[in-house]
């Protein structure tokens, strides 16, 4: 396995930087003629009219080595033509398992594993498993500062590659249509069926489950999935995105595209999905969930293959709509929504969430989404919800759902509007803030929610050594574990973080970090680490938050022998 190389010499990156990527050489590969696939059949079964096969084959080179993709091949026992389904998994795979539910709807299916062996992992994966020799995803931390291991050998390349030399299988097997290929990614696989899109125009359809493109366009919506590269050098950022941001080949998209995600995804975000979805060439839907937090991504067959007939078949027919109209009467909002020619509905809903400014669209949220029926009144429907209040904002979108079971959303509509959401300049809406405690209940550690809990830092429910109620937070052996979480910032305005620390040994330190950023880009950050004792004393970081900040992130450590955290606080003033 390659050694980490973190640091690229500064004329490599110069050089990298100066030119943009030759994108068609970067993510080529060679056919089955040029390469042949050697493929190894490893097992084989027939049930339920559909055969089954766990294979091998030759995947392009990557890094200068030989590589092997793992794979379940599913299809129909019944002799004939069938479309071709490539199946591309999300991160953190442990075990592959074939998918025979494509072959009994009537499609061929072959399910890659792109993940590897894993070697890096705490627990290896059991073989069998895809071969190849890998840096890492993405980026790492080495000496307490993130690097992107660099473009040419990282992992989400050669799922690029693994992607198209499976196509190329599918291309190659008897009963597959080979003018009937399609794609089905979900999360990471997403983002790489996203990539494949712009390299493989043959693809007639594709379903995109929670991904997105755009990934450091909006301001403010840089992070999620894509969280290391915000912690990384600009630079190297701009190398990565050149080459992995779907962005750079979306004009390119020929198939017909779900885009299907949900309204507080935390790896995907909502914005950066809608800007996806809205940049998208040619024939498309959209599909945002409701409340709904990557719940379908190991899931959505029946959506999938829905979808995909409805790609075969000329006319093409799923639901689809604008964004609502709105208009003011009477202190009310009425919205309007006016369907394209298609399938008979069912039913039109109103997706929406007010709440104050900063609006919150992931799931650490507090307000939900809530739905309202629209009334049908000849083409159009509508509904109607009391006025916004001139400290709130509300975004809405409407669910309609066709008589055979298919659902998809308009894009969103904001009231007032709301640059900031579509990533264009504009005034933000910056009300007074509460004067509560920003953190709600959530330093209080009764339960472990709303932090990262990194290694072995733990909530601790015995009551023996919380402050107040049962919990409190264990954070102990150094810079190896510690807790973070996001918070909010405004930019000129001061802010107080307070709490009580307790030592685990009769004297130690306690380092209270937050670091303000724009954009992804460190702004500067405020430090304390104060002496505490065995007995718990309270703390306070406290200052002005930077012009321009965006966001804050807060990191509690103890460099010493360790210590208890309990009722934490964060307040921003006028």
């Amino acid at each position: 396995m390659m050694k980490k190389s973190f640091l690229l010499p500064a004329l490599f990156t110069a050089a990298l930087c100066a030119a943009a990527p030759d994108l068609d050489r970067f993510f080529a590969v060679p056919d089955f003629r040029e390469l042949p696939p050697e493929t190894e059949i490893l097992s084989e079964k027939v049930e339920d009219g559909v055969r089954t096969r766990s294979l091998t084959f030759r995947g392009a080179d990557f890094n200068g080595k030989p590589t092997r993709v793992f794979a379940w091949y599913s299809c129909p026992e019944k002799p004939g033509k069938y479309p071709g389904v490539l199946q591309i998994h999300g991160a953190g795979l442990t075990t592959l398992d074939p998918n025979p539910r494509w072959a009994k709807q009537g499609f061929a299916c072959l399910v890659i594993d792109w993940a590897g062996e894993g070697k890096k992992r705490k627990t290896p994966r059991t073989p069998p498993t895809s071969v190849f020799e890998e840096a890492g995803g993405m980026a790492a931390r080495q000496d307490g500062e993130w690097h992107i291991f660099g473009t040419e050998r990282d992992s989400i390349r050669n799922g690029v590659l693994f992607a198209r030399r499976a196509l190329e299988f599918l291309r190659n097997q008897p009963e597959v249509d080979s003018g009937r290929l399609l794609a089905v990614g979900s999360s990471a696989g997403a983002h790489l069926t996203l990539l494949l899109l712009g390299y493989e125009p043959e693809l007639r359809a594709a379903v995109v489950k929670y991904g997105c493109g755009y990934i450091r366009d909006l301001p403010g919506y840089f992070g999620g999935y894509f969280g290391p590269l915000a912690l990384s050098p600009k630079a190297e950022q701009d190398e990565w995105l050149g080459c992995f941001d779907p962005k750079q080949r979306i004009g390119r998209y020929k198939a017909d595209v779900l885009l299907l995600s949900g309204t507080d995804d935390i790896f995907f975000w909502m914005p950066l999905v809608l800007k996806t979805y809205r940049e998208m060439p040619g024939v498309k839907r959209l599909l945002i969930r409701p409340n709904d937090n990557h719940q379908l991504v190991g899931q959505a067959e029946t959506i999938s293959a829905a979808f995909f007939r409805a790609a075969l078949t000329k006319p093409f027919e799923w639901p689809d709509a604008p964004a609502p109209v709105v208009k003011e009467e009477a202190e009310k909002l009425r919205f309007t929504v006016t369907p394209a020619a298609g399938p008979e509905l069912k039913q039109v809903q109103l997706v929406y969430k007010t709440m104050p400014v900063p609006f919150e669209f992931r799931a650490e949220s507090k307000v939900p989404w809530k739905l309202a029926p629209m009334v049908r009144d000849g083409a159009a429907w509508s509904a109607e919800l009391p006025a916004v209040g001139s400290e709130d904002q509300l975004v809405a979108y409407a669910l309609l759902e066709d008589v055979h079971g298919n659902s998809a959303s308009t894009d969103t509509v904001e009231v007032p509007q709301w640059p900031r959401w579509r990533g264009l300049p504009g005034e933000e809406r910056r009300p007074k803030l509460a004067a509560g405690n920003l953190l709600g209940t959530d330093g209080e550690f009764e339960s472990k929610r709303g932090f990262n809990f990194v290694n072995r830092a733990a909530v601790e429910l015995s009551g023996e050594y919380a402050r107040t109620g049962k919990g409190a937070c264990h954070v102990f052996d150094g810079d190896r574990n510690f807790i973070a979480r996001g918070i909010p910032a405004r930019g000129g305005r001061p802010f107080k973080l307070t709490g009580w620390f307790r030592s685990c040994e009769p004297q130690g330190s306690a380092r209270l970090q937050i670091n303000w950023s724009k954009q992804g880009k460190l702004l500067k950050f405020d430090l304390k680490t104060p002496k505490i004792t065995g007995e718990y004393q309270q703390l306070t970081l406290e200052g002005v938050i930077p012009e321009g900040a965006e966001n804050g992130l807060l990191i509690i450590t103890s460099p010493g022998g360790g210590m208890y955290i309990d009722d934490l606080d964060y307040r921003i003033g006028e």
